[in-house]
Order: structure tokens, then C-alpha cells, then sequence
């Protein structure tokens, strides 16, 4: 039986540790990138990767990973100031194309991700996204996810709305929906996620699957899940 409130007529799902398992999804996908900035070399690629969050003892990426809540392009930026590269624009596009590249092998769903869109569709609601990572790349995620054609609307940092936490997000997605802000759940696993609902006036439902996250999140949000399954 799904928790969704009743009045809630469209869904503005996080992507990354929401729909997809962040760990599974990025962890080579970052290593890929830290290695091209690093010229190959693995002890600079590893410690360009510690940098923006990545826990080597532990193999997964902490809880406020710097590579989990910036854009890429502040990625590129804080990786050429630890290779003593003077950062240029062309530096964010070629980290945007080795991760498109890298993530399609790799990109791993959390729960059961068609059932829950299956549902959530069938009951007639609207589904989309807002992402720190490229637009592009999520649609292409969604759709090797076998998920893509159900979500109605895609942004990342890159467009067509402002990064989140700016609610503009939730605006342009009403609009494309059909209905009020307040008809609308955002669903995330991250502070930035809940801020933008309280931003954008929608409900905030918390993705949280340990108690050290849920304490965090359940005081900003209206509902607080450990898994999407739920809805």
C-alpha cells in the first residue's frame, strides 16, 4: 500500500540515491573521470576521488560527499586545483562526457524501480526529475533504467530550470503538470532535496534508510520513507 498522500497529483524524484543506487551508480564513474584529470596516474586519481567525498577505507562515498551535492563543473574545478591545472570551461564539458560515457555500464536502480513507476503511473500521476547531475545524462540513465518514457520532465544542473535548491524546479513542473506547487511531493535523500520543497511550497517526502540520515531529515520533511518502495 503506498504512503502517498491522497492529494498529491505529480512526483519530483532526486536521482542519484533516490532512484539510483549512488555507491554502484558513481564510484567508477568518478574513478574514470579522476584518472583522466590525474594523467593516468592512479595515486593522484585516488586521492583526487577522497577529495570530493569518496571514503577509501569504507569503499563508498560519505554521507555529505562533496561530489554527491555539486555540479560537475565545481567537481572539474576543485580536481584541477589539486592538479595544479589552471581550471577552463572546457574542463567541465570533458568531465560531463567521460561521466555520460562511464555511467551507462554501471547505473544500478535502488528498489524496485519499474514496479514503483509502474504504480505510481498507473494511478495517473506526473513524474519527473531534478538532479545535480547533466540533464542529458539522467535522461539517458532513465532510459537504460528502462524507466525514461514515464518521466514527463528532466532538469539538472545544466538546465532547462536552476540548480536546486532553487524552486524554480518545482514551478516549471507544476506548470508542465498540470496542477498547484502544493499538489506536488518532492522525493530526496538529501537536505538540498527537502529545501527545495519547502522552497517551491511542495510536500517533502525523505528518502532515508538508516537512522543517522532519517535524524536529519524526518524534521525538514512532511514524510520520511526508507526506500521508494513505499510509494
Amino acid at each position: 500500500m503506498s504512503v502517498l498522500p491522497g492529494h498529491i497529483r505529480a512526483v519530483l524524484f532526486d536521482k542519484d540515491g533516490t532512484l539510483v543506487d549512488f555507491d554502484r551508480t558513481w564510484a567508477g564513474t568518478m574513478m574514470a573521470g579522476a584518472r583522466d584529470f590525474a594523467g593516468g596516474d592512479e595515486t593522484l586519481a585516488l586521492t583526487l576521488c577522497e577529495a570530493v567525498g569518496w571514503d577509501s577505507a569504507r569503499g563508498t562515498f560519505a554521507p555529505d560527499a562533496f561530489f554527491a551535492n555539486n555540479p560537475n563543473a565545481s567537481i572539474a574545478r576543485r580536481w584541477r586545483d589539486l592538479t595544479a591545472k589552471p581550471f577552463t570551461a572546457h574542463d567541465a564539458g570533458r568531465l560531463d562526457a567521460i561521466f555520460a560515457r562511464a555511467i551507462l555500464g554501471s547505473v544500478a536502480p535502488l528498489g524496485d524501480l519499474k514496479a514503483v513507476v509502474s504504480r505510481l503511473r498507473g494511478r495517473g500521476l506526473v513524474l519527473g526529475v531534478a538532479t545535480n547531475d547533466s540533464r542529458v545524462s539522467s535522461e539517458q540513465q532513465l532510459m537504460a533504467l528502462g524507466v525514461g518514457e514515464e518521466f514527463a520532465f528532466v532538469t539538472g544542473y545544466d538546465g532547462p530550470c536552476p540548480p536546486k535548491p532553487d524552486p524554480a524546479a518545482v514551478r516549471e513542473f507544476a506548470r508542465l503538470a498540470g496542477c498547484r506547487v502544493a499538489e506536488i511531493a518532492v522525493v530526496g535523500d538529501s537536505e538540498n532535496d527537502m529545501n527545495l520543497a519547502r522552497a517551491g511550497g511542495a510536500f517533502a517526502i525523505a528518502v532515508a534508510a538508516d537512522e543517522g540520515h532519517r535524524a536529519v531529515l524526518a524534521p525538514m520533511a512532511d514524510l520520511t520513507i526508507a526506500s521508494i518502495d513505499a510509494l
